[in-house]
């Protein structure tokens, strides 16, 4: 089934990324599945990376702009040849929406459970928004 992420910041009135399609398998999980398919995706996108010269050694107007909306700009270019670990990935993903570092919609109601059921509709929109806090010194 498709679905599709998008990820906003408080305060942001673009998305930091646009809706991006994902396919997940069954039309009914937990959020805790969802998060970890999601990021399952991601790692393998990220370890599929090869390091070394860019194939386009530029960027376009568009692609610049984009990447300057986000907050960073860069050829995408994996200088590490160390590979992402996909299961500390997952745990910090969990870990963030327990510590209420992000929030979950799906459409426009709030995923308040993490191991709750929730139903999924074909081509349900997923909306994560990263909180961010003040920071001062604390001493």
């Amino acid at each position: 089934m498709q679905v599709y992420v998008r990820v906003k910041a408080i305060g942001k009135k673009k998305d930091i990324l646009p809706p991006t399609p994902y396919e997940i398998a069954g039309g009914v999980l937990t959020l805790r599945q969802l998060l970890t398919e999601i990021v399952r995706t991601e790692v393998e996108k990220y370890n599929a990376k090869e390091n070394g010269a860019q194939i386009i050694p530029f960027l376009t107007k568009e692609e610049l702009n984009d990447q300057a909306e986000a907050g960073k700009v860069s050829f995408g270019t994996v200088y590490s040849d160390k590979k992402a670990n996909l299961k500390k990935a997952q745990d910090n993903a969990v870990q963030c929406w327990k510590d209420g570092l992000i929030r979950v919609f799906m459409n426009d109601d709030e995923l308040t459970e993490l191991d709750v059921p929730i139903q999924i509709s074909v081509n349900a929109v997923f909306t994560f928004i990263r909180l961010t806090f003040l920071t001062g010194v604390m001493w």
